[in-house]
């Protein structure tokens, strides 16, 4: 066996600047500049997009950024490529000027004034989604005709009025097809010290399932094929055969567990699932993945009487997982922190039942009694 010198990490599918990279190339700056900023604004609701164009002023030195009023800047000026990629995860999509800078996929802009320049770039339109004709120009250059005259699939062409309109139901088409895959994520690992005894493994109902498997039942009904169970230590057990994810990060509690379904697939979303709340029903858990947003951190309820979100019912984007591991860098280990202080979709309940935690024996009963007079 050849030597293996460090760990084989998942890495996810990213493009460059975002989850999704898409340059406009063929006319001027000042025209992309334009449509970059407009189309951002229309797709920033749903989704968390950049703008990546170029500064045709004199650089400023070092690195400068601003949020509302306040304004960030430091002398150091180190970015590079790497800062780049790691700075890709937090979005779903990158509208970059493809006049400085190449991406992955294509708006191509046929201009007289600029016809030249894109013919140069011909090597770079690998992926086109949409062909722009500026004003005065009524048909394809031959060259580019030629690149798609064999091409199975023809991008659409349209006038630069109408641009707005075809391009932001292709790239809203195209970010629907890239939302990441749901999966679940259910919590056995807990020490469950206040109760004495698993939590994961106690029965509530007369059909003698214990709580992990009644939930992995639920949530397989939705998710088919979806559900992987959280376990501290290689020594557990799983449960009904389901594939195991073993903590990697023991002594992290829930954040770690969270962490480490992402470390295992970084491209997955992740639906959390605590096993300590047994009124929690399958029509809770169908109105949470039906409220989510991909473009949020995350979707969560959050219960009527509280302020903070339910963070053991929710269901994590990929973009959060470095957002938890920043939060762990600084020494908070409580996902409920990473949702109060991140971007997220928050569903209200009124009915909080669903939401009661059984954590000691008397809490338990309580919950029986409750079941037993339903």
């Amino acid at each position: 066996m050849s030597h293996q010198k460090h760990p084989r990490i998942p890495r996810p599918k990213l493009d460059h600047y975002a989850r999704t990279d898409v340059a406009l190339v063929g006319t001027t700056c000042a025209v992309m500049d334009n449509l970059i900023e407009k189309w951002a604004t229309e797709l920033n609701p749903g989704h968390r997009t950049l703008t990546v164009i170029g500064d045709h002023a004199e650089p400023k030195p070092g690195t400068l950024f601003q949020v509302g009023t306040k304004r960030f800047h430091t002398p150091a000026d180190q970015w590079n490529d790497y800062d780049e990629r790691l700075q890709s995860t937090q979005f779903d999509l990158a509208l970059v000027n493809g006049n400085h800078y190449p991406a992955d996929r294509q708006i191509v802009f046929v201009d007289p004034a600029k016809a030249g320049t894109l013919e140069r770039r011909r090597e770079q339109l690998t992926d086109v989604l949409a062909i722009v004709l500026c004003p005065g120009v009524e048909s394809l250059p031959e060259w580019l005709e030629t690149k798609f005259s064999s091409s199975a699939k023809k991008p659409p062409v349209c006038g630069l009025e109408e641009a707005t309109t075809v391009v932001l139901s292709l790239l809203q088409t195209l970010l629907r097809t890239r939302v990441p895959a749901l999966k679940t994520l259910l919590l056995t690992g807990g020490k469950s010290l206040r109760m004495g005894q698993r939590k994961a493994d106690l029965v509530y109902r007369p059909d003698g399932r214990t709580e992990a498997e009644r939930l992995a039942d639920i949530t397989g009904r939705l998710l088919p094929d979806t559900v992987h169970i959280s376990v501290a230590d290689a020594g557990r057990a799983t449960v009904g055969g389901l594939p195991r994810i073993v903590d990697r990060f023991p002594g992290m509690g829930p954040a770690g567990a969270i962490a480490t379904a992402f470390l295992t697939d970084p491209d997955a979303a992740w639906l959390v699932l605590a096993c300590d709340l047994p009124l929690l029903e399958i029509t809770d858990l169908n109105t949470l993945i039906g409220a989510r947003n991909p473009g949020k951190y995350a979707t969560a309820y959050r219960r009527a009487s509280q302020p903070f979100p339910e963070p053991l019912v929710a269901i994590y984007e990929p973009k959060s997982y470095q957002r938890l591991l920043r939060l762990l860098a600084l020494g908070y280990a409580c996902p409920r922190k990473l949702l109060i202080n991140s971007e997220i979709k928050s569903l209200e309940a009124e009915d909080e039942r669903p939401f009661t935690n059984a954590n000691t024996p008397e809490e338990r009963a309580a919950v029986l009694q409750l079941l037993a007079s339903a």
